[in-house]
């Protein structure tokens, strides 16, 4: 079984178009063409099955020319995000053992060997260490999370573990010739979501950067039909007047991903244009699971129902039936990397714990209220800093906030609110019991902050999502 494979039999002797790029149209036969040319490079440069191949790059059509090229040898990509620090990407290749890396212009060296259209390959060791997974399965990705609390293990996922990861992904509901807007980075949203569209068929719209200036033109010269971004990019959207009602008329359908996605901004995006924000709650070991495709606003804070091919325990719940939560379904992860552990020995029960913490309704609706990892203990009360950060995202003061926990004699730990302005706010003297007193009203007082810390910006990791250590 092969991913790339599986999409050309798939798209059989359809020639729509499957990549716009910097306002160049390539369709699915042209991006198999260049898919051909540099596989046959890469087998004359020494790649075979099993290689580790670091690609480096932005995100075009060339990087996913590129990844496709790489997987329809049977080597194992490893996405490196351009977002790191120099010091990273230098030291990345040695520490993930990689037997080639791919790079843009921006990254080449002297001696990298040109490719395909400003793409170039750097050999780096010859010797290639096999990655040993059950019933024949051949790694296709090993990706490195994005590093929100620390060290990351590498996650391996085999070709057959992408494919089906693919076919239960139904929640998008892609069709062929559907436009998808993409304003992510590949280096972290590419397994599911990209590989996804072109088994349908569907045209990937990248954006380009700068953000202000290609999103507005990407929608007023393309039939966007589906959008997949982050909350981010939809506040965005929301708050620049740049974007219109009539600019997202032909949506069908937002997707909200990477991040919890607050009320208060699906809120504000409906208002304004008239379509509900979809949450997808997507992880890297698991695939996407859950899709919020309602347009419920009671549901809308929900992660969703989950896919008909997955299933959600919610394990140890308090009173109020808040747990661990807990799931299983088709395309698991086949191992982690360092150390090496195949995942049917780390969870033989089929069942993937991941360090989220939440509930489902009286209607079967997932809801996720923080992270195991973060759960700040207050006298034995456990306080989840997502459920008051949405708390705190609601009120016009705050455009984004984190919260931890800070120790406390006696108590075990006290709650602490960072948080970043809205543009053009003005503080009254009052602010801080302004906001204390919007917190009582909404949440139970062991959880309301403690002190409100203001400051110019919040870390968040290469993906987006806010770093809370």
């Amino acid at each position: 079984m092969n991913i790339y494979e599986t999409i050309r039999s798939e798209i059989g002797g359809y020639d729509g178009i499957a990549v716009i790029d910097r306002g160049q149209e390539f369709s699915y036969h042209v991006l198999f063409r260049a898919v051909d040319t540099l596989g046959v490079q890469f087998r004359e440069a020494g790649m075979t099955a099993f290689a580790r191949v670091g690609l480096l790059a932005d995100d075009s059509c060339e990087y996913i020319a590129a990844s496709l090229a790489v997987l329809s040898l049977n080597a194992a990509l490893v996405p490196l995000s351009t977002r790191a620090a120099e010091s990273e990407r230098e030291r990345m290749p040695a520490e993930l053992e990689l037997n080639f890396l791919l790079v843009s212009e921006p990254y080449r060296k002297e001696g990298d060997q040109p490719l395909l259209h400003g793409l170039f390959l750097r050999i780096l060791k010859k010797e290639i260490r096999k990655i040993e997974l059950p019933d024949g399965r051949v790694p296709a990705f090993i990706r490195f999370s994005s590093g929100t609390t620390g060290g990351s293990k590498g996650v391996v996922l085999s070709h057959r573990a992408v494919i089906e990861r693919t076919s239960a992904c139904v929640g998008l509901g892609v069709t062929r010739g559907e436009y998808v807007f993409w304003v992510l980075d590949m280096a972290f949203h590419f397994v599911v979501t990209i590989l996804l569209f072109l088994r349908k068929g569907a045209v990937i719209v990248i954006c380009g950067q700068p953000l202000i200036e290609k999103m507005p033109e990407a929608f007023r010269r393309y039939p966007l039909n589906l959008l997949y971004a982050t909350p981010y990019h939809y506040r965005l959207m929301t708050h620049s007047d740049d974007f219109t009602p009539p600019m997202l008329a032909g949506v069908r359908q937002a997707f909200s991903t990477a991040m919890k996605l607050e009320v208060a901004d699906a809120e504000a995006f409906r208002t304004k244009f008239g379509l509900p924000l979809t949450q997808a709650y997507g992880i890297i070991e698991v695939g996407l699971p859950c899709i919020n495709t309602s347009g419920m606003v009671e549901k809308t804070a929900s992660a969703g129902r989950v896919q008909d091919a997955y299933r959600i325990e919610i394990r140890d719940p308090d009173a109020g039936g808040t747990g661990s939560i807990l799931i299983r379904g088709p395309g698991m992860f086949d191992a982690y990397l360092a150390p090496f552990r195949l995942r049917t020995e780390l969870f033989p029960d089929g069942w993937f714990p991941t360090g989220d913490m939440g509930y489902v309704d009286e209607d079967g609706w997932l809801f996720i209220v923080g992270r195991s990892k973060n759960v700040i203990n207050f006298a034995g009360m456990k306080i989840f800093p997502y459920e008051v950060e949405s708390v705190l995202h609601e009120h016009p003061y705050v455009r984004e906030s984190r919260v931890k926990g800070m120790p406390f004699p006696g108590f075990g730990e006290v709650p602490v609110a960072e948080i970043v302005l809205r543009e053009n706010t003005e503080l009254p003297e009052n602010w801080r019991m302004e906001l204390r007193r919007w917190c009582f009203r909404r949440l139970a007082e062991y959880k309301v902050p403690k002190d409100f810390i203001i400051v110019d910006s919040l870390p968040h990791t290469a993906s987006g999502k806010l770093i809370r250590r």
